[in-house]
């Protein structure tokens, strides 16, 4: 009886670990383990290979092997739910973030006459382009030798992270979401940026998000680079 007992005990450690490791699949991989043990008792039995109730065998090793194993699914099952509810918190949380971040009205510096020139590291046909189109959406303004942008840091950071970095948006299926797929990491023109935008720590409000949900309004970003 102990045999099994630890047998499954094993098991669900073994899944649980790989939920840890691959924390993306982690609701996927739950929910196809719990139906595994729940169909795989449940056919053995129907087919006869388990027969836990058959000549008085409630106190089998058979009998509380099945019942052990189907409790162990229904708590796959569970924690499977747990994790989809712990997500659902989370990602309202980011879209909160982003809805306080885009409501806060911040100090605008005066825009005076002038005309912005970006610095060598910063002029790229991209960043011509995508900036071109942020202005006529209204995203940025042209203030004398600066831009001021209308909308959240991570929002700016995610666009200069497509034009200077690559950065992708990346869709996943299985979780139906999508996530910020960083590019190159160490290109990030941080410095020069700051002085563009007037905007401090750009770089770091990017470093946050990697491998995260993408800001709020992306998909409005993703538009100016097709």
């Amino acid at each position: 009886m102990l045999r099994v007992i630890f047998l499954i005990i094993g098991i669900c450690v073994i899944i649980l670990a790989l939920s840890f490791v691959f924390k993306k699949h982690a609701r996927t991989i739950l929910w196809s383990s719990a139906i595994t043990l729940f169909a795989g008792t449940l056919l053995l039995i129907g087919i006869g290979v388990i027969n836990p109730v058959g000549e008085d065998k409630t106190g089998s090793v058979e009998f509380w092997g099945a019942i052990i194993t189907l409790i162990s699914g229904a708590a796959l099952a569970f924690c499977a739910e747990k994790l989809k509810e712990k997500n659902k918190g989370k990602i309202t949380e980011v879209k909160n973030e982003a809805l306080i971040e885009d409501s806060k009205q911040e100090e605008n510096p005066v825009c005076n006459e002038g005309e912005v020139v970006l610095p060598k590291i910063l002029d790229t046909d991209t960043a011509r382009k995508v900036f071109a189109k942020a202005i006529e959406a209204g995203y940025i303004t042209e203030c004398g030798s600066f831009y001021k942008w209308n909308n959240s840091k991570v929002l700016l950071a995610y666009m200069c992270g497509r034009i200077y970095c690559g950065d992708k948006p990346n869709y996943s299926k299985i979780e139906e979401k999508t996530f910020w797929k960083f590019g190159r990491q160490d290109m990030f023109p941080d410095a020069e940026l700051k002085v563009l935008f007037q905007i401090q720590d750009l770089g770091q409000s990017r470093a946050n998000r990697k491998d995260a949900i993408v800001p709020f309004k992306s998909e409005e970003i993703d538009k100016f680079f097709e």
